[in-house]
């Protein structure tokens, strides 16, 4: 018998009788499944977002997953599933809530972008929103003008889970949004993200990006060397012209004052395979050009533990005091200080003392790690005997402007008190980048208590008031000390100090972090307290 059907679907007209509609439901099957398929292709990405990393079973769209992570927008209490940051969306989520129980002005809504989530941030990333919804909880108290709320952006990781540059023309796209705060570390995406937020005309003021040429003219005051970095880098020639500030000392600030206490030149500089890091690549050249060039570079591979301990050994060769200069991330500074104390604990280490030197990410040692085995080796390094004895010793640049209350940061007084209140352990504070996010957040919040409380705020009345922090007698009142810019961008004023790493007392008193002591120019290495 002949077929009815051709390709065994559609009906032949010239089928015999009779002729039911049956006949028609494999061709409205197929077109069916067809539209079907074709309408998931078309609308592939927004069902991916609608239906992924969702707060409750509501579909949305403010997040969504990337590899392994859920990335995009929340304005509290969702936590993008890390459950480390669910405390601090909580507080947000509250504090956006009762935005207008003191502050009567038309509201402004500042937006956060931080990566919850790469290692080179660690426990600190917790500490990062933390300190701005410190931040928000001053903005909101005594001589407020307008309700102010937070929308958090978590960018995810750098390695590919995550989406930085789309998380961040998503926040651009919302029309509240009148200033931005974070946007990332020192990293070539956070440059893309900045020209994003440039392009709708956003401020922004960064916590923690140091590398030379995140700034709005490439840092070009400092005559920064980028022959070491990838090829195909923006920041050489600045980023977010006329919109960009950041409250972290670049690095070129933070290398003169290294060269103003250490003034021995380094035996070694101790540096990472590769060129994709800003902080490194850019930090190199400043130490090298501090030293009179030329000084021994060992390279470990940060992908390989291993080859620190072999960097350790092979310092512990000269039998003499050794400098190290450390430009890598603080990820693996623990692990080279505890190399350097199993050497001298199995007598294999024949330098008389080793002294690390680095630059500002040395101050992730001061607070406890998140990644246990992180936190095994740094606490083991802080408890050495070569640590607590001084032949090991370890000096950095402080990220933030101070770590306590001193003559010239008043501002510190309020930062605890708001920290406190909002539920926050002092302990956290220690490695500065809750300082520095509270800075940044208060940099916003002071301009706008400079605006009309009655007037709709714009982004471009935000932006003309802080680049007008550019004198001491319009300085913010920052918990860091005074923050002051420059026409690039860059805080200016004095520098940051340099201290001394000391090792945590067994003492029933102990202090809530590892403890530092400063090291002035001109005055030998000071001792720590026993």
């Amino acid at each position: 018998m002949r077929s009815r059907f051709w390709l065994w679907i559609i009906p032949k007209p010239n089928r015999s009788f009779p002729r039911p509609w049956t006949d028609w439901v494999r061709l409205g099957l197929v077109v069916t499944v067809l539209v079907l398929i074709g309408g998931g292709l078309a609308f592939r990405e927004p069902l991916h977002r609608a239906f992924t990393c969702n707060e409750s079973w509501v579909p949305d769209t403010d997040a969504w997953q990337a590899g392994d992570r859920c990335i995009g927008l929340s304005d509290a209490p969702y936590d993008f599933g890390v459950e480390a940051f669910a405390p601090v969306m909580r507080v947000i989520d509250a504090q956006n809530r009762s935005a207008e129980d003191q502050c009567q002005g038309t509201p402004a809504t500042v937006g956060v972008l931080l990566t919850m989530t790469d290692q080179l941030a660690g426990s600190r990333a917790v500490h990062e929103l933390e300190g701005m919804a410190a931040g928000q909880r001053r903005a909101n108290g005594t001589g407020c003008l307008h309700p102010l709320r937070l929308l958090v952006g978590q960018i995810g990781d750098y390695n590919g889970d995550g989406d930085p540059v789309e998380v961040a023309r998503e926040m651009a796209g919302r029309g509240d949004v009148v200033a931005v705060a974070g946007i990332g570390l020192s990293d070539q995406r956070t440059a893309e993200v900045a020209d994003v937020l440039a392009a709708a005309k956003i401020p922004m003021v960064a916590d923690v990006v140091t590398a030379e040429g995140f700034d709005q003219d490439g840092s070009h005051g400092d005559n920064p060397d980028f022959e070491g970095c990838d090829k195909d880098i923006d920041y050489r020639r600045g980023i977010a012209k006329d919109y960009y500030y950041r409250v972290a000392f670049r690095v070129a600030v933070q290398v003169k004052a290294i060269g103003a206490v250490v003034t021995t030149r380094p035996d070694f500089i101790m540096v990472p395979i590769g060129t994709s890091d800003p902080y490194t690549c850019t930090s190199l050249p400043f130490l090298q050009r501090q030293y009179g060039e030329n000084v021994l570079e060992v390279k470990f591979d940060t992908t390989e533990p291993s080859t620190v301990p072999q960097t350790a050994k092979r310092v512990c060769a000269a039998a003499k005091d050794v400098t190290i200069a450390y430009i890598a991330r603080g990820r693996d500074l623990g692990r080279l200080l505890y190399a350097l104390d199993e050497s001298y604990a199995i007598g294999q280490c024949a330098a008389t003392s080793v002294t690390v030197v680095s630059t500002s990410d040395g101050n992730r040692l001061r607070t406890v790690e998140s990644e246990p085995s992180l936190e095994d080796l740094r606490t083991k390094a802080l408890g050495s005997r070569s640590f607590a004895d001084g032949r090991v010793r370890l000096l950095f640049t402080l990220v933030a402007g101070a770590d306590g209350k001193q003559a010239n940061n008043p501002g510190w007084t309020d930062f605890e008190q708001a920290y406190t209140a909002a539920g926050f352990d002092l302990r956290h504070v220690g490695d500065g980048w809750a300082v520095n996010a509270y800075d940044a957040l208060t940099t916003i919040d002071t301009a706008l208590r400079a605006l009309p409380a009655t007037t709709s705020v714009q982004r471009s009345q935000v932006n003309a008031t802080i680049s007008g922090f550019s004198a001491p007698d319009a300085a913010v009142p920052g918990a860091g000390g005074p923050v002051i810019f420059d026409n690039s961008g860059n805080r200016t004023g004095a520098g940051p100090q340099v201290v001394r790493l000391c090792p945590i007392p067994n003492a029933v008193d102990r202090p809530l972090f590892a403890p530092t002591v400063e090291a002035r120019p001109g005055e030998s290495v000071p001792a720590c307290p026993r």
